[in-house]
C-alpha cells in the first residue's frame, strides 16, 4: 500500500468525524470527538506532506486534553498559540498556506475559554474555513468536500444552539 492512499483512508475516517463533530453541541464532547479527530488527521496529513496540518493537530490535541482538565485561562492560551506559531515557523517552508493550520487552532483557542457553546461552535466554523482553504490549495478533494460538509453540520449546530435557548426562554 502506498504513502498516499494510507493518508486518504485515515483522511476518510477522520472526515465523517469531522461532520458529525458538526452536530455536536456542548464543549466536553466536541473536545473528546476532535482529539480523535487530530490523531487521524495527523496520520493523514504525514502520509499526504502537510507537515503544517501534523503540527497544528498535535498542539491542538495537547491544548484539548489539558482543555479538559483544567480551565484554559488566558495564559494557557497565549502559550498553545505562541507554541504552535514557532512551531510552524521552525517546522514549515513558511508559505502563506503553511499559516492556515496555525490559524485554524488560533480560533479554537481563543474560543475555548468561553462558557457559551455557540462561541465555540463558531470558533470550530473558523477553524474549518481555514483547513477548508488548506485543503483545498493541496489538491485534498476529499477532504475539501468534508470540510464543506462539516461546515453545513457546524451551522446546524449553531442552529440546533440557538434554538434551544430560544425554546428554554420561552418556557420561562
Amino acid at each position: 500500500m502506498n504513502l498516499a492512499l494510507i493518508g486518504r483512508i485515515f483522511s476518510l475516517l477522520a472526515c465523517i468525524l469531522m461532520v458529525l463533530i458538526g452536530y455536536l453541541k456542548h464543549k466536553k464532547t466536541i473536545l473528546w470527538a476532535q482529539n480523535l479527530q487530530f490523531i487521524l488527521f495527523s496520520i493523514s496529513y504525514a502520509c499526504l506532506g502537510g507537515i503544517a496540518a501534523v503540527v497544528g493537530n498535535m498542539v491542538s490535541l495537547l491544548r484539548n486534553l489539558i482543555c479538559l482538565k483544567w480551565n484554559l485561562t488566558l495564559p494557557l492560551q497565549i502559550f498553545f498559540i505562541a507554541f504552535q506559531g514557532v512551531f510552524t515557523f521552525i517546522t514549515t517552508e513558511n508559505r502563506w498556506i503553511d499559516w492556515l493550520p496555525f490559524m485554524a487552532a488560533t480560533f479554537i483557542t481563543i474560543t475555548l475559554s468561553s462558557r457559551k457553546d455557540i462561541v465555540i461552535k463558531l470558533g470550530c466554523i473558523g477553524s474549518i474555513l481555514c483547513f477548508g482553504t488548506y485543503d483545498f490549495f493541496l489538491k485534498n478533494w476529499p477532504v475539501f468536500a468534508f470540510d464543506c460538509f462539516s461546515m453545513i453540520t457546524s451551522l446546524i449546530g449553531v442552529y440546533r444552539i440557538t434554538n434551544d435557548k430560544k425554546e428554554k426562554e420561552e418556557v420561562i
